[in-house]
């Protein structure tokens, strides 16, 4: 099966997803658990993703040409486990979903309209996603291909402005802080990859794709997890520790003090207005494993070549239905101060975690002890 996109699309797709969690959980997490010192937690977590990259696969590498992991998963554990693993993991992502869908509206009314509503942005990016789940994949990865660039040099941009008002001695030395905690500071580095990493081998369904796998994911994480942790040093080096662990979003508070060469002040809206994008791409890519993972559970085998979005046979109709749920747990949220941080600290990370770190390697064991039967 040739593939009708590539492995950098692929990583585009990762790494965009990745910044929608990263900007809500680092560094504030961080710094709640390591102080100062927390800034070296993305280094600390390197070692631990690159071992999960090398872990998944060899995992991979047992699939057929024309499976992703989920068909592979029921394949190799059987209809009935192979079931609980992708009916939980179909679960997690609706619920997910939802909770991105208030918690970017959330992010997009604190940051620049305090006395704005929700629901525009919902239902915007319900359809968004929608209709990028219901169109061709290969339309998402090469989205996430279009979005990477242009929010690296945002980011690269606003680290080296960031950096320039930088005091060392609030980071340095580590010792100021508590080293002996970076390990639980690196758990968000760690938890948000490790879940991304899984969601996207759904669409690993040309074998193709396998080649060089490992080698390629552990060098290109080393660039992703220094420029978080230039990140958090650079929020870490403006405000110190103790205010960014009580803001709610660290990354745009510290943009609100950047100037471009003392004459363009307030760019936070810029750079918010451009969160939108990793947004979407999460969203969608997550409503798409949900629903692929909700056809496979249901007994239909999900196409492998594009068709038309109205067409609703082969259990297409799980996509939108999957969507009305999101919707529906979006309404059902409450999203004050203290329940955001109880869903985007403990929930959505302990569920992800459940599914990167348990289902996930039990279904590689029993699939492996199957195959030996």
């Amino acid at each position: 099966m040739k593939p009708d996109f590539d492995r950098r699309q692929l990583m585009a797709l990762i790494f965009v997803s990745s910044l929608a969690p990263a900007v809500r959980l680092i560094p504030k997490f961080n710094t709640q658990t390591a102080g100062s010192a927390s800034w070296v937690a993305p280094i600390v977590a390197l070692p631990f993703l690159v071992l999960y990259v090398w872990f998944l696969s060899a995992f991979l590498a047992e699939r057929r040409s024309g499976e992703g992991l989920g068909e592979m998963i029921m394949r190799t554990n059987g209809r009935a486990l192979g079931s609980v693993v992708l009916g939980g993991t179909a679960a997690f992502l609706i619920f997910c979903c939802g909770f991105i869908l208030r918690s970017g509206a959330e992010r997009f009314i604190c940051t620049i309209y305090p006395a704005g509503n929700a629901w525009p942005f919902v239902i915007v990016m319900l359809t968004l996603g929608l209709t990028a789940a219901l169109g061709p994949r290969k339309a998402l990865l090469r989205s996430a291909r279009i979005f990477s660039p242009m929010l690296v040099v945002v980011l690269v941009l606003v680290l080296i402005l960031a950096l320039t008002n930088i005091d060392l001695n609030l980071i340095l030395p580590l010792t100021k802080g508590e080293p002996d905690k970076l390990g639980l500071a690196a758990i968000p580095m760690f938890e948000i990859y490790a879940g991304i990493f899984v969601y996207s081998a759904f669409f690993e369904r040309p074998r193709e794709l396998c080649r060089r796998r490992a080698k390629t994911y552990s060098l290109w994480l080393v660039p992703v997890c220094l420029l978080f942790a230039l990140l958090c040093a650079a929020a870490i080096g403006n405000y110190g520790s103790e205010l960014i662990s009580r803001f709610n979003y660290p990354f745009f508070t510290m943009i609100q003090n950047i100037t471009v060469f003392k004459t363009i002040e307030r760019i936070e809206a810029l750079v918010v207005a451009l969160w939108v994008l990793p947004d979407f791409i999460i969203f969608a890519m997550m409503l798409i494993v949900a629903s692929h993972c909700l056809r496979l559970v249901f007994g239909y085998v999900p196409e492998t070549s594009d068709t038309a979005m109205h067409d609703m046979s082969n259990g297409r109709f799980l996509i939108p239905a999957s969507a009305a749920l999101m919707l529906f747990i979006a309404a059902l949220l409450d999203m004050d101060s203290d329940n955001l941080n109880f869903y985007s600290h403990l929930v959505v990370p302990a569920a992800n975690l459940a599914i990167s770190c348990v289902l996930i390697p039990v279904s590689y064991v029993v699939g492996r002890l199957r195959t030996k039967a």
